[in-house]
């Protein structure tokens, strides 16, 4: 058994563990669509004759600069420091990351919490939570300031776009509608994508509002005009990113993840220093040539915002509260069938070890 200060009491690894590694698994897609995965990441043979161990890790999506902290670990030799050899892999979609993690071509992954839980609540998924990257969601809902959007409650009747269909962005709106009383019903949500597009639309009156990534916000407000906007934790607070592993990691008792995280703390806060900017576009760039560096560079004062929203001291945390009432706000929008317990969702056991390391 081991002590999880989380939830304080004890949580056996063995609990965790529902399926077995030839089990097979419907998971939800972003779309609404399913996957059949069948087996869960861990390999049992990784330990190399240092002690060091070699692992996976794949993005959500793409390598860019929201995934740079494991970058920079990678090339500052902070996952190295710790015995970790890593490689890192740019996924298409968390549904696509989930499944690697999941079928066993990746150890780690990063996912959405809302995916996190909808996975774990709707198909008992063999996958758990380990960390939170973001302490604040990256989503704001914009408006132009001539008929400005404030609220949720002013959505009602209008037009809001999302970045895709059935993916976060449209969960979060359908969260807050009704945390507002709104009729989801009521709101039309066409695809508006990602980027700087929607304030054209918007300027058309083609939207009244649309949900964005803060960066996208930020670009428009520097490059293009004003906007109104508030972040979507305001209205429906959710767990935002987070790390995630296979229930079959937890099991092997392998200590892999401790030693990613503790990689991770350190790049963080060698990132979160503006004089080592330079530095991080580098290696963002090494995975990335294409990326632009001086977006990076306006991009990377928000990114490190958000990793330490909730202090320095807490970087990485995962707040069992905010999982359990961003879970009973997904199932009161019936996007959970049914709650699933804390300890299904979250396992804190690996980074309050790393943070000892």
């Amino acid at each position: 058994m081991t002590h999880n200060p989380s939830f304080g009491a004890p949580v056996s690894r063995r609990s965790l563990l529902r399926f077995g590694a030839s089990a097979g698994l419907l998971l939800p897609t972003a779309g609404g669509m399913t996957l059949m995965l069948s087996g869960c990441g861990g390999d049992d043979n990784q330990v190399n004759a240092d002690g060091s161990l070699n692992g996976s890790y794949m993005t959500a999506s793409g390598l860019t600069l929201s995934f740079v902290e494991t970058m920079v670990a990678k090339e500052r030799g902070y996952f190295a420091e710790h015995g970790l050899n890593l490689d890192i892999k740019g996924g298409q979609g968390t549904a696509t990351a989930i499944q690697a993690v999941l079928g066993g071509s990746a150890d780690m992954t990063r996912a959405n919490g809302i995916n996190a839980i909808i996975a774990v609540a709707n198909e008992d998924a063999p996958f758990v939570s380990i960390a939170s990257v973001r302490q604040k969601s990256q989503f704001e809902v914009v408006s132009l300031p001539d008929d400005p959007i404030r609220s949720p409650a002013q959505l009602a009747g209008r037009t809001c776009g999302i970045v895709s269909t059935g993916g976060a962005t449209e969960n979060l709106l359908d969260v807050m509608l009704i945390n507002a009383g709104i009729d989801p019903g009521s709101v039309q949500r066409p695809v508006t994508g990602v980027g700087t597009a929607a304030y054209e639309l918007a300027r058309r009156g083609e939207v009244d509002a649309w949900i964005c990534v803060n960066t996208d916000r930020a670009t428009i407000q520097k490059e293009i005009g004003e906007v109104v906007f508030f972040s979507t934790d305001e209205h429906a607070p959710m767990p935002s990113d987070s790390y995630n592993t296979s229930l079959k990691m937890v099991e092997s008792d392998s200590d892999m993840p401790v030693r990613f995280l503790a990689g991770v703390l350190k790049a963080i806060d060698y990132a979160s220093k503006e004089e080592n900017w330079e530095q991080v576009i580098n290696d963002l760039r090494k995975y990335n040539p294409e990326a632009d560096a001086a977006q990076a560079r306006a991009e990377l004062p928000l990114l490190v915002e958000s990793w330490q929203a909730a202090g320095p001291e807490n970087t990485l945390q995962m707040n069992p509260q905010t999982w359990l009432t961003g879970q009973e706000s997904l199932v009161k929008a019936k996007l959970v069938n049914s709650a699933a317990p804390i300890e299904k969702l979250i396992y804190p056991d690996y980074l309050a070890r790393a943070r000892e390391l």
